[in-house]
């Protein structure tokens, strides 16, 4: 049975999703594959394309990441920014936030691995984390437990395309876009980091959590976007 929390963060709301011994699923809470979970209001709206957004007149997937930051950019990453809501690296941040469990019967166990996730990603946040240590139990087929455990091996401010994925998960280049699905159908947000997959020529792409969030989680890991 898994338990869920919510917890604040720079870039909206996002569930938890436990057993009592390991981290299932980390959601921002308008995604569009976000579980119904008993209790929990639906989001006023929800990222249903994951491609979609504008900046500045320009669709944000053909963007690119260039390593390291603007030694001049902060607050909104655009003057004119208006198009797409892009967290301001200024913006206020809870030091300590706060985990809000969703049933009243957790177990120690579950609100434990709850707990120790909340803090990790309070540390990544503040750019104190770079490495997360939450035990991991995603969900998924033989094929896209492999992608995921590619993820997991690129580094905080590294990148791969999908097609060099494809080849660290041992199945080839031509595998491209098969692994893009199941990159896409990741649960564990931010931790298996999928907003590290870029487009072969280097551009953005797509976010299940949104694009804007992509650009955010990319500044957090030294990127300039551009």
């Amino acid at each position: 049975m898994p338990f869920h929390a919510l917890i604040p963060s720079p870039l909206g709301p996002i569930l938890l999703e436990s057993d009592e011994t390991s981290l299932l699923g980390l959601y921002f809470t308008d995604q569009r594959d976000l579980p119904r979970v008993p209790g929990m209001r639906d989001a006023m709206s929800v990222v249903s394309d994951p491609t979609a957004g504008l900046l500045g007149g320009r669709a944000i997937r053909t963007f690119r990441a260039v390593r390291g930051r603007a030694a001049d950019r902060c607050g909104t990453l655009f003057p004119d920014a208006d198009e797409a809501v892009v967290p301001s690296r200024d913006a206020p941040r809870a030091e300590t936030a706060a985990l809000h469990p969703l049933s009243e019967d957790m177990p120690a166990g579950a609100l434990a691995v709850l707990e120790q996730a909340r803090r990790e990603l309070d540390e990544y946040w503040r750019g104190e984390r770079k490495v997360f240590e939450v035990p991991l139990a995603p969900r998924g087929t033989a094929f896209q437990q492999t992608v995921w455990g590619a993820l997991l091996t690129v580094p905080c401010g590294g990148t791969l395309s999908y097609g060099e994925l494809a080849v660290r998960a041992g199945l080839g280049a031509g595998h491209g876009r098969a692994v893009g699905t199941a990159v896409g159908s990741n649960p564990i947000s931010i931790i298996i980091p999928c907003h590290r997959i870029l487009a072969r020529n280097g551009t953005l792409n797509g976010y299940g959590g949104g694009l804007h969030r992509k650009i955010r989680l990319l500044e957090i890991e030294g990127f300039t976007i551009r």
